[in-house]
């Protein structure tokens, strides 16, 4: 006997009750990952006990933090205003922010979205190979990572730099291994983070593509079929997404900074640097200890691909950590630049040291869920990751390799725990494995000690306060008195005390060698002929006392027609003195 035939209304029920239990099915899972990503994010950026202004790495830091304050403002009235202001990835967000929101509230807001910009795909990027519980212990733990929360608090590029680079380590795992509904959106979206980065720093860009390609590759020979086809969509969405991506950015930049050409000015100043000089030493590398982390990161890779025989997470791991060394290998032979003496560009190391830490992680406990008791581990190793971000003792090579070697051998012990036993020992082992490695990774990057001419990064000042916010009033401050008795027809030379004491406060005008007038106590005669051809309309000078600024005001040639000096004060501690004096000069050249 045939079945009732169904009315299509009642059909039509049917399909839409199986279609809201299976939205439903889908959305609660997501709202909870998104209350942790947020929980994580807000523990790690307001109740941690991390600072919101970390510091600077002077004078950049001070470039970027005044172009998104007072944008062509600053650039109107420089002699030169250099390649600064295409670096539009980081001012043109933060520069809509503190237009809405003030300085304080903009850059507060900018750190807090990096945060949850980095936890949330790191969090995934664990989320697609491994569990809920192992994602956000993860994604906790580097939340806590002073190398992210110094960057995310210094209005320096890097910060970006780290979000956007662990954003496209996750899309490339979604390109390679998920199952999207929209098969072409993970590489538009992964288009739209390349231009990013372009605009935040070239280089960054490069790493990450290495880093992205070598993920892809592994997707691409796991497939059985329809490989290159895939790869030609993949590659079609990822152009569309960074052009379309390039030209929002471009056309910010024509708003914010009039009458410049971001091609130009990037080619140009290209060709005009020269990295050589930036060397103080070509193995200087050798000393620094940090790079420990990404080496360490690499051999756990191994570790977790050989003991899960080829595990596929595995294998992206080693790609990653292999991907991230390989290329700044690759890039220092080339071009032998500050990049290893900067802290700034081995944090770039980071995200894919992260990376492979946390897929070996998930390589070797798979789908297993943790029980419970075993969050006494990661709860237990909190405050012990709290006191090793406020480190400040200076690490030696042979302690520095001690402590790689322990975190080595702490997950070669939990890959031969998590192959041979039950659930409970497993997690045991991986999660003890990964609060070594938070702890190490701390111990290593704050105990670097002073490397090359750029000296020590204060990595220890996401914790520690250091007055950064003062000392970021007290620019700002000296920053809205230059503009406001100046015009934007004005272009402003500079002179700081011949011992830089006031050049962090100088470089919210774009201190430097093309600005500045000279780098003595007084105008030599070479200096006064490159001031007649520059023939400035105002020189702003900096210094801690009054009288050293007088002494150089003398020094101005009476052609010049100089005038008496107008003055304000800064309070920046630190430096001997109470109150610093700003001053401006306005020139008046004859013939």
């Amino acid at each position: 006997m045939p079945a009732p035939e169904l009315s299509p209304g009642y059909a039509k029920a049917v399909s839409q009750a199986t279609t809201t239990v299976a939205t439903s099915s889908r959305v609660r899972p997501l709202a909870l990952d998104a209350a942790i990503v947020a929980a994580i994010s807000v523990f790690s950026a307001f109740l941690s006990g991390s600072r919101q202004w970390a510091g600077f790495n002077s004078p950049d830091s001070e470039f970027y933090a005044s172009l998104a304050i007072f944008g062509s403002e600053v650039t109107d009235r420089a002699l030169e205003p250099a390649y600064y202001w295409t670096r539009l990835g980081f001012i043109a967000p933060v520069r809509a922010l503190v237009s809405v929101l003030g300085p304080w509230n903009g850059f507060m807001l900018w750190r807090f979205l990096l945060i949850t910009l980095f936890v949330a795909s790191l969090y995934w990027l664990v989320r697609q190979s491994s569990t809920r519980g192992l994602a956000a212990i993860v994604a906790l733990f580097a939340a806590l990572n002073t190398m992210l929360l110094s960057y995310a608090g210094n209005p320096y590029l890097t910060g970006a730099i780290l979000a956007a680079t662990m954003t496209f380590i996750a899309l490339a795992t979604w390109c390679a291994f998920g199952t999207p509904r929209v098969r072409w959106l993970p590489a538009l979206l992964s288009g739209v983070i390349a231009a990013w980065l372009l605009m935040l720093n070239p280089y960054a860009l490069f790493l990450a593509l290495s880093i992205w390609v070598g993920i892809r590759l592994v997707g691409t020979l796991r497939a059985s079929v329809g490989r290159w086809r895939t790869i030609f969509h993949d590659l079609v969405a990822a152009v569309v997404g960074f052009v379309i991506t390039f030209l929002v950015f471009i056309g910010f930049g024509l708003l914010l900074f009039p009458g410049k050409n971001w091609v130009t000015t990037y080619l140009d100043w290209n060709g005009r640097l020269d990295y050589a000089s930036f060397i103080s030493d070509p193995l200087i590398w050798t000393s620094d200890i940090a790079l420990l982390v990404p080496v360490s990161a690499l051999i756990v890779s191994l570790i977790a691909a050989i003991t899960t025989r080829g595990n596929h997470w595995a294998i992206t791991a080693v790609v990653i950590a292999g991907a991230n060394i390989a290329f700044t290998a690759i890039y220092f032979a080339l071009v032998p630049g500050p990049w290893l003496e900067a802290p700034h560009y081995v944090a770039k190391l980071w995200p894919g040291s992260l990376a492979a830490f946390a897929l070996a992680a998930a390589a070797l406990l798979r789908r297993r869920r943790l029980p419970p008791i075993t969050l006494l581990i990661p709860l237990a190793a909190i405050p012990l990751v709290l006191w090793s971000g406020r480190w400040e003792a200076v690490i030696g090579r042979a302690q520095g390799a001690l402590i790689a070697m322990v975190i080595c051998l702490a997950f070669l012990f939990a890959a031969v725990v998590a192959r041979r036993s039950a659930n409970l020992p497993s997690a045991i082992a991986v999660l003890v494995a990964l609060s070594i490695t938070a702890v190490g990774m701390q111990l290593l990057q704050n105990g670097r000690g002073l490397i090359g001419i750029y000296g020590q990064y204060p990595f220890r000042a996401a914790y520690v306060d250091f007055s950064g916010e003062q000392i970021m009033g007290e620019k700002i401050k000296a920053e809205q008195w230059l503009i406001e008795n100046t015009s934007p027809a004005d272009t402003v030379g500079i002179w700081t005390d011949p011992e830089r004491m006031l050049s962090a406060v100088a470089a919210m005008q774009l201190w430097g060698k093309y600005n500045n007038v000279t780098g003595t106590a007084t105008l030599t005669r070479d200096d006064v002929d490159r001031l007649e051809l520059s023939r400035p309309t105002v020189i702003a000078m900096y210094a801690p006392t009054r009288d050293q600024v007088e002494v150089f005001w003398g020094s101005i040639p009476p052609w010049a027609r100089p005038s008496t000096p107008e003055c304000t004060t800064v309070e920046i501690p630190g430096i001997g003195v109470k109150e610093s004096y700003v001053c401006l000069t306005h020139l008046r050249w004859v013939g």
